[in-house]
Parts: structure tokens; sequence; C-alpha cells
């Protein structure tokens, strides 16, 4: 928990909300949605009035996946920005197309829709879309193998996670204990 914080007065609200779903053909559905709004009304150039609570933002991006996490579909939308043409500006989404959702993929995001050629918030929504596909398939994919720490699982640490974050510090208590496990099941083999 955080700590009691000064007394302040609310000016921004942003909401992300993210949800991963096992569709009944088989194929995956991850969704990103993002809602920003001010506690204040205020003047704006393109729509002429924005209410205190009325959505800054509105955006929401779905991907199709397959078990490989190949993008099979995708869709993003702007349903309210600050400026008219910034719904124009999710076309090149359908450039990801075909891509694959692992290691590489914000990259790969940021060279197809990054500065000019997209939105920035679209582009947030896409990285958080990557994790949650991470999350949401994880267990299905792994099956059975999830209850235990398999040779593939231990050499996936090593190959995809060393020092990504605090936790899998290649110097850590974490990532030396997968190291640990991936040694001993090496030597059994």
């Amino acid at each position: 928990m955080l700590s009691k914080p000064s007394k302040r007065d609310l000016k921004h609200n942003r909401t992300i909300n993210g949800k991963g779903y096992k569709r009944e053909d088989g194929l995956w559905d991850i969704e990103v949605f993002l809602i920003d709004s001010k506690t204040y009304s205020f003047e704006n150039i393109h729509r002429g009035y924005i209410s205190a609570g009325e959505h800054l933002h509105d955006m929401a991006v779905r991907l199709t996946l397959d078990d490989e996490k190949k993008i099979i579909d995708i869709e993003a939308v702007i349903n309210a920005s600050p400026y008219n043409i910034c719904p124009e500006a999710v076309k090149n989404c359908q450039q990801l197309k075909g891509e694959y959702m692992v290691a590489g993929f914000n990259r790969k995001v940021i060279k197809t829709m990054g500065g000019v050629k997209g939105c920035r918030h679209i582009t947030d929504l896409l990285a958080h879309a990557g994790t949650i596909a991470y999350q949401t398939l994880w267990k299905e994919k792994a099956g059975d193998k999830a209850k235990t720490i398999t040779l593939e699982i231990a050499k996936s640490i090593e190959k995809k996670f060393a020092n990504s974050c605090y936790a899998y510090n290649k110097d850590g208590e974490v990532y030396n204990q997968y190291k640990e496990i991936l040694v001993n099941k090496l030597e059994k083999n």
C-alpha cells in the first residue's frame, strides 16, 4: 500500500483495463481499453468544450491470436480524443497482422506505428496487450506442465527473462533458483 499522501486535488484520471479471452473457435482475444478524464471543464480547439468527467481519451484495441501468439486480426478504435484527426491514427495497426506477440513485439509496434505513423496511446495499449497475452496463454499452453518446472520452462526463464526485471536479476535469488533447477534437470538427462 502506498503511504498516506499530502493533501491534494485530483486533476486527471486514467484507467487502463485489459482482458484475455479464449474463444470458442480456439483463438484468443486480447482487449485493452484506455479512458482519460479531467476533473475540470475546459475549452478545446477541436471539440469546443470538454466537461469535467467527460472522456478526453476513449480508446480500445482487440487482437485475435492463435496458439503461437500470431496476430490473426487486429482492431483499434479511438472513440474520443482531443483532436478530430486522432481516429485516423489507427490505420497502421493493420500492418501488425501476421506478426507474433513474442519478445521484440514492442519494437515492431514502434517501427510500424511510432511517432507520426500512429497514436502514442494506441502503442501503449499494444504494449499492455503483449503482457496480457502472455498471462492469458501461458497456463493454457503449459497445461499440466505448469504445475512443475519442466526443463523447457527452466530454459525459457534463462533465455527470455534473464535480467529483464529485478526478480530475474542474474545475480539474484529467483533467477538462480530457476538456474539450479535447470542444471539439476540437465544432469538427470
